[in-house]
């Protein structure tokens, strides 16, 4: 079953490179998750995940168009969120993250970087020393930590107490992965069985009573981590523990996969037909009337879970009901591909031309009046879906109308990806050096006046 995987990730974490389109990912989330991890703040949220082939960047509110070859960037949305980076130098750049509302550029052969936006949030980073860094990481929320892994040290910067932007005690020696939620992170050194969190402390930032010992996995929520140790059959939780924080009661063994919404996990155990959950019940945290049989993939809106038998044509849901986790009525035959908003699904038919929703409505989970025939691929905002049909030049948008779910006006033709902050969409038509905005204008909807080209 193809489409953006659940919002349970093993690692949220912002790898060096620009921040492709979400297509249908809810939690950053993050909604992102999330999302990639269900997005609002939980994003990991997932308004920027990372991909090593993409020029367009974005966090909730604004866009970064970075034109590598000639050295320029072009930003749109929220100027206070890094929507504005006129005074920017983009020369040498080599990669780009974001927090919420801050980019951080890296000019890795160099040993330099540039922030812009929210200073809180990470967007002044002035004395920062970026040389050595391998790789840059932010929380969902107001934080980043530059890795440099070959001198086992880390620099962070960014809202200190709530986001992680302080870890001047942390020994980032030996370190194999660093992971976060939206306000904490996680640097866990696998060789040692051993691992180190800083951050808010009931976001997942303390971790001091926890074994990391035979750890292979991690995973969270908005606001929890949990590690697994697949080959011993454990696994162990910190964080909030109404979000998921709390596992002592849950039997870890035969668990081959771990998803979450913004504050609950489901451990499927794919090989028994079985599967647990935990954290808040009305996010998916409670599943004892579940039937996990033949359950091929499970995917999570902010507070949602749909578990897909896809031999079977059979989908069943749990969770918040107005956002995704009542599916009684939907007919899952034939379905190819799920993609989500932070509160509403959508299950496309590909090969028949046809797509199923449900969830809430002003979020995308109302398209029976939508045209899914040639549909090519699916991306959403936090509450609005857009369905392209590349082919074709054509495009369909539904949810809210002021976060991308109105684009009648929009020119499809040409067009080769689509990009998304948390209530806009930039659809970019790389041949011709052309790019077409819509959604919220100050969150990146209007882009008449920025230059595409290159």
């Amino acid at each position: 079953l193809g489409s953006s995987e659940a919002t349970g990730v093993r690692s949220n974490a912002l790898i060096l490179d620009i921040a492709p389109a979400m297509k249908g990912v809810a939690i950053r989330q993050g909604l992102e998750v999330t999302i990639t991890l269900a997005v609002a703040s939980y994003v990991v949220e997932g308004w920027h995940t990372a991909d090593r082939d993409s020029s367009i960047g974005s966090n909730c509110n604004a866009f970064v168009a970075l034109k590598k070859d000639f050295g320029q960037g072009v930003c749109w949305g929220e100027a206070s969120s890094g929507g504005d980076c006129s005074g920017i130098d983009f020369t040498h750049v080599t990669g780009i993250s974001s927090t919420d509302s801050a980019f951080v550029a890296l000019k890795q052969d160099l040993g330099h970087g540039v922030c812009w936006g929210a200073s809180s949030w990470g967007g002044q980073c002035s004395g920062i020393d970026f040389s050595h860094t391998a790789e840059i990481y932010g929380t969902g929320g107001s934080a980043f930590v530059a890795f440099k892994k070959d001198l086992g040290q880390g620099v962070c910067w960014g809202e200190s107490f709530w986001g992680g932007g302080d870890c001047s005690g942390i020994d980032f020696g030996h370190v194999t992965g660093i992971y976060n939620t939206a306000r904490a992170f996680l640097a866990l050194k696998q060789d040692l069985g051993q691992g180190v969190c800083w951050g808010d402390s009931s976001s997942g930032g303390d971790c001091s009573g926890i074994d990391f010992s035979h750890v292979t996995e991690i995973y969270n929520t908005g606001s929890a981590f949990v590690a697994l140790k697949k080959d011993l059959g454990q696994g162990v939780c910190w964080g909030s523990s109404s979000s998921g924080g709390h596992c002592s009661g849950i039997d870890f063994s035969h668990v081959t996969s771990i998803y979450s919404t913004f504050s609950a996990f489901v451990a499927l155990k794919k090989d028994l037909g079985q599967g647990v959950c935990w954290g808040s019940s009305s996010s998916g945290g409670h599943c004892s009337g579940i039937d996990f049989r033949h359950v091929t993939e499970i995917y999570g809106t902010g507070s949602a879970f749909v578990a897909v038998k896809q031999d079977l044509g059979q989908g069943v849901c749990w969770g918040d009901s107005s956002s995704g986790g009542d599916c009684s009525g939907i007919d899952f035959s034939h379905v190819t591909e799920i993609y989500n908003t932070g509160s509403a699904f959508v299950a496309l038919k590909k090969d028949l031309g046809q797509g199923v929703c449900w969830g809430s409505s002003s979020s995308g989970g109302h398209c029976s009046g939508i045209d899914f025939s040639h549909v090519t691929s699916i991306y959403s905002t936090f509450s609005a879906f857009v369905a392209l049909k590349k082919d074709l030049g054509q495009g369909v948008c539904w949810g809210s109308s002021s976060s991308g779910g109105h684009c009648s006006g929009i020119d499809f033709r040409h067009v080769t990806e689509i990009y998304g902050t948390g209530s806009a969409f930039v659809a970019v038509k790389q041949d011709l050096g052309q790019g077409v905005c819509w959604g919220d204008s100050s969150s990146g909807g209007d882009c008449s006046g920025i230059d595409f080209s290159h």
